[in-house]
């Protein structure tokens, strides 16, 4: 029997505004998934946090301390890489998710959870009205975790840490007993929010994460500031972090000599926490505001040319965008490389089309828009008919000139949609236009023959005419930087696919190193079906490592091509989640055919 669908919101905690505070994807789970398929989706969500949510029967709940009729859940928290024993942002997103989904009719949840039963509140915000009186405009979130007391900590020199950090000065270091994190204590809030931190030596340090607290200036409203790094878990920084501040809470309540305080999280997104110690039950509240952003359905592993899975959930206003996540050269869920794909009725402004970028955080997200028949004056292809749309791609951090896998998911989500009626798109983009063709898979039946529908129809490729990106000799003077970034391997071109697999690469180092990212290759073994492997390293643009990366190949198959005395090559990004492309170089027109499968795993809608 097929699995049930899963839907999914995306949750920013601690922020009454979208694209602020801390993000987590909340998926409400109606039966048991397996421990590698909930990691998976983690991993495909690629932000801090993504919990699992299932309802707890009445008759299980017997144990409840606010009664039998509160609601309770199973709560699970996973970072990309690991399961997670607290999460707080993650927890409040939970709460907003269920408190406006109308599955409960409590301003109480009971979660249970690897750190026992913790409770979420809804908490009236009320404002004074016109006429004196005050009114409820919304509410906030209070949680009820557990204390995280500390204690000295003496085994790592301040210098190393403080070095670590950027070279801001350390007066204190703290470890906690429970969550295991270091609290780095710093002069002030300004040491706290100027600091730039080395990911690579903080996660050699002892702990689980870095906690980076100083005091709060007197005139901001805050008591203190801290921000939270935890490279171990695959979270370089987190944005806001409710289970540090339980932490937090016991140090500063020392420090200061009181239960309450107002924190704030000097993170690039920032957010804000209320916070109140209770020393004898060693419990602590922390109480904020949410904002869903996004709210969608996890899709099975099904032929894409199905009917319909879902129906959106806000079709009744159209100027929301919808969206799919496709991941690209792979036909499998969870391998490949993922692009979020929106498609865009109306413009919208640059800044919201980079802040939707960072909200999705994976290598890339595009934005699609349909160009009408009177606007394509110039059909390269010699047609009005094929359907031409405008393609803008954005990492994290900037917008690109070129993209080859978000362009295979566009194209993947054009052809699966039934928005068209062609095996042929245009898109016009930064670097002219570029064409997507479909081609379906051709295999062999029975008779030997080779058809293309019935049962040999498997589904298609994309196919995708790039310009060529040739390549120069480099004799640069910095070769040694980029060895050593690279964990001192031989620079770019490595003597076998199994030097491209070994490197571990330094982020920071390659960040300082020329050009926009670097791109590493070996010859591929005989036997393995493949030309050559490769990786791509790209941190300036937010992207430590791109899992495949179409357009690194335009500059890949001169060079092989080159090498090998070909023009149609059968290349692997040696990424962990891996990813195959099969690359034509045509010389005299210097184009690359770049052909790869794709698989849609998420759709859903943008509620800003």
């Amino acid at each position: 029997m097929a699995k049930k669908l899963v839907k999914y919101s995306v949750v920013d905690a601690f922020t009454d505004s979208p694209f602020k505070g801390n993000q987590a994807a909340v998926c409400l789970l109606e039966e048991d998934r397996d421990d590698e398929w909930l990691q998976s989706v983690a991993a495909e969500f690629h932000i801090s946090e993504t919990c699992y949510l299932t309802r707890i029967a009445e008759s299980e709940a017997r144990d409840s301390p606010n009664g039998p009729s509160v609601p309770r859940f199973r709560l699970r928290w996973f970072t990309p890489v690991a399961e997670v024993k607290l999460c707080g942002h993650a927890t409040i997103a939970a709460a907003q998710t269920l408190f406006t989904s109308g599955k409960i009719d409590s301003d109480i949840i009971e979660f249970d959870t690897l750190s026992g039963i913790l409770t979420a509140e809804k908490v009236p915000a009320k404002n004074k009205g016109s006429d004196g009186h005050e009114e409820q405009i919304d509410f906030f979130i209070e949680l009820n975790f557990p204390a995280d007391p500390n204690t000295d900590f003496n085994s790592v020199e301040d210098s190393l840490i403080s070095k670590a950090l950027g070279g801001v000065p350390v007066i204190d270091i703290k470890r906690t007993t429970t969550l295991d994190y270091l609290i780095v204590v710093v002069p002030s809030a300004k040491s706290v929010e100027d600091l730039w931190p080395d990911f690579d030596a903080i996660g050699k340090f002892p702990g689980k994460g870095i906690i980076v607290t100083g005091i709060a200036p007197p005139a901001s409203g805050f008591d203190f500031y801290s921000r939270f790094f935890a490279p171990k878990f695959g979270i370089n920084e987190d944005p806001v972090t409710g289970s540090a501040h339980c932490s937090l809470a016991s140090y500063w309540r020392k420090e200061l000599g009181k239960c309450d305080f107002v924190a704030y999280q000097a993170s690039p997104r920032g957010g804000v926490l209320n916070v109140h110690l209770d020393e004898q039950s060693q419990r602590v509240l922390l109480r904020g505001k949410a904002f869903t952003v996004m709210e969608g359905t996890l899709l099975p592993s099904v032929d894409s040319d199905k009917e319909p899975l879902f129906k959106l959930l806000r079709d009744m206003a159209k100027n929301l965008v919808k969206y799919s996540v496709v991941d690209a050269f792979t036909d499998s869920p969870f391998k490949g490389n993922p692009a979020a794909v929106c498609f865009l009725e109306e413009d919208r402004d640059d800044l919201w089309l980079q802040s939707v970028a960072a909200e999705f955080n994976i290598s890339e997200t595009c934005y699609v828009s349909r160009i009408t028949e009177s606007e394509a004056h110039d059909p390269p292809n010699g047609s009005s008919v094929i359907p031409r749309f405008r393609l803008r791609w954005f990492t994290p951090l900037a917008e690109v000139e070129l993209c080859g896998h978000a362009t295979v998911a566009a194209a993947h989500a054009l052809f699966t949609s039934g928005k068209i009626d062609s095996d042929i798109i245009e898109f016009a983009t930064l670097s002219g236009i570029l064409t997507a063709k479909r081609v379906l898979e051709v295999n062999e039946v029975a008779d030997g023959s080779n058809i293309h529908n019935g049962e040999a129809h498997k589904g298609f490729l994309i196919e995708l005419n790039f310009p060529a990106d040739p390549n120069t000799e480099f004799n640069s003077a910095e070769e040694t930087l980029i060895s050593k970034a690279l964990g001192g391997a031989t620079v770019v071109v490595l003597p076998s696919a199994k030097s491209v697999a070994e490197i571990r690469p330094d982020f920071g180092a390659i960040e300082k190193c020329p050009g926009g990212g670097i791109i590493v290759t070996g010859i591929a073994p005989p036997e393995s079906g493949f030309d050559f492997h490769s990786r791509f390293f790209a941190p300036k643009f937010g992207i430590n490592e791109d899992p495949v990366c179409g357009s690194a190949h335009c500059g890949l198959a001169p060079y092989w091509s080159k090498e090998l005395g070909k023009c149609d090559l059968v290349a692997y990004q040696a990424s962990p989640r891996g990813g195959v492309l099969n690359l034509h170089l045509d010389e005299k027109n210097q184009r690359v055919l770049l052909r790869g499968k794709a698989c849609t795993v998420m759709e859903g809608t943008l509620l800003v």
